[in-house]
């Protein structure tokens, strides 16, 4: 099965090219959220900068590539790839379109080293978790801590799971998208098992869909988690348990790290709490 981009709204002057590139890499099974995530930035920022624009030129380019510069090196790459890649698609119908040297992006120095928690630090951020606001929210969040812990699994590939990719009698997870697009069975521990019933079982509370193609992680007020929500909220905890990682780069743990330290599991964990008083906070 495919990965499914989030739907992006584009309102610059490329925007109908935006709309046909995302399109053309769904279909070609390539696209991801942090793709439609970098080209809806382009996007804002021609819309902001150069309204009457009809191509991506090398002036443009350069200036968008100044918007970046607190972010970090690997970002800016991925940014100016996503951009050149769409150039490339430009090009199909109009040989004459700008396109930028691979040559020319960004420099990427020193390789990021992955943080390492302590299995304290894991306790403690899910234990954070936990007393998160909401009534499924709190559970939401300790499962996919608990899953991206004890399996190694990517976020992203945890957040595309759906409801028909648990096989309850094997006690594996079915994994459609993975790496270079692959599909492989993940087992998983009776420990994760257990939480996921609990989960499942609080989800079943708040009306959400019950189908085999219903996404596994769902929140009744927004409906199915985005990738980059789910990382924000997680990076949040972790900063608020870890700290800042000092450094030239300044950055702290990431979710992706996470996946570095996967373990056996964790028992003895706390439940949310599902009080009235809760329940009526935002989910």
């Amino acid at each position: 099965m495919r990965a499914r981009p989030p739907a992006a709204s584009f309102r610059g002057p490329l925007a109908r090219d935006c709309q046909a590139f995302l399109a053309f890499r769904q279909d070609l099974a390539t696209c991801h959220e942090h793709l439609a995530v970098a080209l809806r930035h382009l996007d804002r920022f021609l819309a902001q900068r150069a309204p009457d624009a009809q191509a991506l030129t090398r002036p443009l380019l350069d200036e968008w590539l100044t918007t970046l510069a607190a972010r970090a090196a690997v970002t800016r790459r991925n940014y100016f790839r996503v951009a050149r890649q769409f150039c490339l698609f430009r090009a199909r119908a109009d040989p004459m379109v700008f396109i930028p040297d691979a040559i020319s992006a960004p420099r990427v120095t020193a390789r990021f080293r992955p943080y390492i928690y302590s299995e304290q630090e894991i306790r403690a951020v899910i234990t954070a978790a936990a007393g998160l606001s909401g009534r499924l929210r709190p559970h939401t969040y300790v499962t996919l801590l608990l899953l991206l812990y004890t399996t190694g699994l990517r976020i992203g590939e945890a957040i595309r799971l759906r409801l028909g990719d648990l096989d309850h009698d094997q006690a594996v997870l079915h994994i459609r998208a993975g790496t270079f697009r692959k599909a492989r069975l993940l087992p998983i521990t009776p420990s994760l098992l257990t939480r996921l019933d609990a989960y499942l079982e609080q989800r079943q509370g708040t009306g959400a869909p019950r189908g085999a193609e219903a996404p596994l992680f769902w929140s009744p007020r927004r409906g199915p988690y985005s990738l980059v929500g789910v990382q924000h909220g997680i990076s949040g905890l972790l900063h608020r348990v870890c700290g800042t990682r000092r450094g030239p780069r300044g950055s702290g743990p990431r979710v992706h790290d996470i996946r570095h330290n996967a373990g056996p599991g964790i028992s003895a964990m706390p439940a949310p709490c599902t009080s009235s008083k809760r329940a009526s906070s935002s989910i």
